[in-house]
C-alpha cells in the first residue's frame, strides 16, 4: 500500500480537535476526515466514524469507525504520514 496524497484542513475550532486529513490511497481510494488529535501530549488520529443509536438507551451515542487498518503497521504509516504532513502545513502557514 502506497499512500500516494495527503490533504490537510485545519480545525475550526479549539480543544483537542488540530486538524482533518484527507489521506489517498494507491491513486485509487480516498479517506474523508481523518481527525489529527493532540491529547495529553500525545498525538494520534481517528478515523471517520459514524454516530448510531444504542437501542436500549436512545439517548446515548456511540460511533463506530466507517473504516480503519486491519494492520497495526499500516496504521502506523498512515500515522507517520499524516502527522508530517500536518507538521509542514503547520510550517508553511508561520
Amino acid at each position: 500500500m502506497e499512500i500516494t496524497d495527503v490533504k490537510i484542513f485545519k480545525a475550526k475550532r479549539r480543544g483537542p480537535v488540530l486538524a482533518y486529513a484527507n489521506v489517498i490511497l494507491n491513486d485509487y481510494l480516498i479517506i474523508r476526515r481523518i481527525t489529527l488529535i493532540e491529547k495529553n501530549g500525545k498525538r494520534f488520529l481517528s478515523m471517520p466514524a459514524i454516530a448510531t443509536r444504542d437501542t436500549k438507551d436512545d439517548e446515548k451515542r456511540k460511533y463506530r469507525d466507517i473504516c480503519h487498518p486491519l494492520k497495526n503497521e499500516i496504521r502506523e504509516k498512515i500515522t507517520e504520514t499524516v502527522f508530517v504532513a500536518y507538521d509542514e502545513f503547520i510550517a508553511n502557514e508561520e
